[in-house]
């Protein structure tokens, strides 16, 4: 067995994990020229040094390391003699790091890496969606070392056999992914995550994952789309071992360190215990993830801060667990089936052990209207409208303090100040997605209108009028 395992480019990975069956970490840049599968904004903010220092020290232990250029899409610029020019720089840094596979997805990509790097093998991506015994020949054919199937195709083992049985590259099984069976978004998720994490893509890293939302959305709906996602777990390789499959990929390479690590102690150990999903991509905890650059998603000019924080949310909001050893037995299931050729309703072997093992916490129904309301915005456009478009409306405080602070101004500046101070204060509430103005925009925007030289004063007539500036005095004594 050889694990293939995400790099958050933290040191401490090859250390906690020399002793388990890792064979090869993989990562990129948190954006280049080319992207991958992970949104910019949700991988750790790192440069070209860091993986330098980072792939040296995973050689220096014994590991391999993939580099990933595994986008779908490229915009036609793969075509274009600049894009040529930039790609051809970005191989030949990737080929001073001296990886052992580099992964991509356009078949167009692997002539220009064997080309340019003709000794690093050419790992294929679970994106190029290899699917017919008849797509892996080719493929075969074309050079490609490893092909890693798409998660699907997991439980179809009659398949599994025919490319073992017909073919001589290595294979991958994704063992972690939480993807839904057969989904029908897969494709279009794959094109916007390879677009989220490119340089030189007009959004610049920005990142609404509607794909995710809805899969999300689709779980808290139907509880045994959980058991038809073709995971694997630790205890069940061996069935894949007998029919030759040796290298297993785990994701999720935005949790934290202790997360990867444990979860890659877990399949070397071949057994756990606990909720399955915590194992899997699933965002059952915050705590797991290491905390995204919120700058990249933050853009007023694409869609309203607020409401991208509301979306972050949602995307945990789905809580669940499987106990993972309740499920022994399960996979003997699909030893006759071909799931892509039957009814699910009909069958029904999914919904009846998901009846027994999957536990839903409350309060899911909260969660499903939050969702219909944000596609529904989504829908409409509603969800780019910005507070700041809308008639600001006062409250009776923040008039009070507004007047109260104009009249301990100087009275030579007080036609200029309470102008400048209101106008301000409804910026403020805009930011947090109200149209309503409080105490709290006035007593900033009183403050970020006075010179830096004179804040001290506006901090003094606050307190004096009875306001407390305990969360001010930090933001100013932070700079």
């Amino acid at each position: 067995m050889k694990l293939s395992v995400g790099t958050n480019f933290d040191d401490r990975l090859p250390i906690l994990l020399k002793d388990s069956h890792v064979d090869v970490f993989y990562g990129k840049l948190s954006s280049d020229l080319v992207g991958g599968g992970r949104p910019t904004f949700a991988l750790p903010t790192i440069d070209r040094v860091r993986v330098e220092e980072h792939v040296k020290l995973l050689h220096a232990y014994g590991f391999k390391f993939n580099y990933l250029l595994n986008a779908t899409c490229l915009d036609n610029l793969e075509t274009t003699k600049d894009f040529h020019y930039r790609l051809r720089e970005l191989l030949e840094w990737i080929g001073t790091l001296q990886p052992e596979y580099v992964t991509v997805s356009l078949p167009m990509l692997i002539d220009m890496v064997r080309t340019a790097l003709p000794d690093v093998k050419i790992s294929l991506s679970t994106f190029a969606n290899v699917n017919t015994l008849r797509q892996a020949q080719y493929f075969e054919e074309k050079g490609v070392s490893e092909i890693t199937l798409p998660e699907s195709r997991n439980r179809d083992f009659a398949f599994l056999e025919s490319l073992r049985k017909n073919t001589r590259c290595d294979y991958q099984l994704i063992a972690t992914n939480d993807c839904m069976l057969d989904c029908p978004m897969r494709q279009n998720h794959a094109n916007f995550q390879s677009h989220a994490s490119q340089c030189n893509h007009v959004t610049d890293g920005f990142a609404l994952d509607y794909y995710m939302l809805r899969c999300t959305e689709r779980k808290l709906q139907h509880p045994e789309e959980l058991l038809k996602s073709q995971w694997i777990r630790p205890e069940d390789m061996y069935v894949y071992e007998e029919l030759g499959y040796h290298k297993f990929k785990l994701t999720e390479r935005m949790k934290t360190t202790e997360k990867i690590a444990a979860t890659a102690q877990s399949y070397s150990e071949r057994k756990y215990e606990g909720n399955l999903l915590s194992l899997l991509n699933s965002r059952m905890a915050e705590a797991d993830f290491e905390m995204p650059n919120f700058s990249k998603n933050i853009k007023e000019d694409f869609a309203p801060s607020d409401k991208m924080r509301q979306v972050y949310r949602l995307l945990f909001s789905f809580q669940a667990s499987i106990d993972n050893e309740s499920l022994e037995g399960f996979l003997e299931g699909f030893r006759s089936k071909r799931c892509d050729r039957m009814d699910c309703d009909k069958c029904g072997y999914c919904a009846e052990w998901a009846s027994r093992t999957v536990s839903m916490a409350k309060p899911g129904d909260e969660a499903l209207k939050e969702f219909e309301q944000l596609f529904a915005a989504l829908a409409s456009g509603s969800f780019f409208e910005s507070a700041a478009g809308a008639k600001a409306v006062w409250s009776t405080e923040g008039e009070s303090l507004l007047g109260a602070v104009i009249g301990r101004k100087p009275e030579f500046i007080r036609d200029m100040a309470g102008p400048e101070i209101r106008k301000k204060s409804e910026e403020l509430a805009a930011a947090r997605g109200s149209a309503e103005v409080l105490r709290q925009d006035v007593a900033k925007a009183n403050v970020l209108c006075t010179p830096a030289d004179f804040r001290m004063f506006a901090l003094s007539d606050l307190r004096a009028l009875g306001f407390d500036t305990a969360e001010l005095d930090l933001e100013e004594a932070a700079g």
